[in-house]
């Protein structure tokens, strides 16, 4: 069945070339080209599209194309397509038309994934541990660093659009000068840690607290423990004043 088909779609070839050698020889061809300009019709003219695909192409063990001519790779427009497998399993079909109120939402939630045009499409990452902790910190930036103003920080939650910068080093920097690979470190508050100059300040306002807080304990244990003698010497009094009428 292979071979007859093939057959006839050779004749059919030949055949085609036969034709078309004949009205060459005729030269007809250029007599209608000629008449198809002066009428203005270059448009109707439409040539026969030359055939892409022959058998000898075409691989008899495998049944595939021997070139990648006209192949399409099935698994790349797949990915596109709505027909997914396990489709026979899905109790109802998505929807080729989204209604006004999603499309409102979804216009909505693509708004927020930037603060907008006006501050330059600031984003709104995703919120780590490792973020939140330095953005914490810059929250309590003025009580790292005692000697330096900053203005007063009004919000009372976390900001939601920011964009975390890199410092570079300038060209300009003397290589003693610039951060080696082991002082260089990932986040603010391993920075902080690792600062020398902020754990001499940590543990002296650390030490500070402590002692305030026992000074503190001891003056409201002090104050308790007046407070007590003189409920107990008010008390003895009046026995005392009992005893000296009950024996009048």
């Amino acid at each position: 069945m292979f071979e007859k088909k093939k057959r006839e779609l050779d004749n059919e070839v030949a055949a085609e070339e036969e034709l078309q050698n004949k009205l060459k020889g005729l030269k007809i061809d250029n007599l209608f080209d000629e008449f198809f300009e002066e009428m203005s019709w270059n448009h109707v003219i439409r040539k026969k599209k030359p055939l892409r695909f022959h058998f000898d192409q075409l691989d008899v063990e495998t049944g595939k194309l021997k070139s990648k001519i006209g192949s399409v790779d099935v698994e790349k427009e797949m990915k596109k397509s709505v027909l997914q497998p396990g489709l026979e399993k899905e109790t109802s079909l998505p929807s080729y038309t989204i209604s006004q109120r999603k499309l409102k939402a979804m216009k909505k939630k693509e708004r927020e994934k930037t603060k907008g045009p006006g501050w330059f499409n600031l984003p709104a990452p995703e919120i780590t541990d490792e973020l939140k902790n330095d953005l914490e910190v810059l929250k309590m930036r003025s009580v790292l660093d005692p000697k330096h103003f900053y203005k007063k920080n009004d919000m009372e939650v976390l900001p939601k659009y920011f964009q975390v910068g890199r410092i570079m080093d300038s060209p300009l920097d003397h290589v003693n000068e610039r951060l080696t690979k082991k002082q260089r470190k990932r986040t603010m508050v391993d920075e902080l840690l690792a600062d020398a100059e902020f754990q001499k300040y940590n543990k002296r306002k650390y030490k500070e607290i402590i002692d305030e807080k026992r000074k503190s304990e001891y003056r409201t244990f002090m104050k308790d423990k007046r407070q007590k003698n003189k409920a107990e010497l008010k008390k003895n009094k009046l026995k005392t004043k009992k005893k000296s009428m009950a024996i009048q």
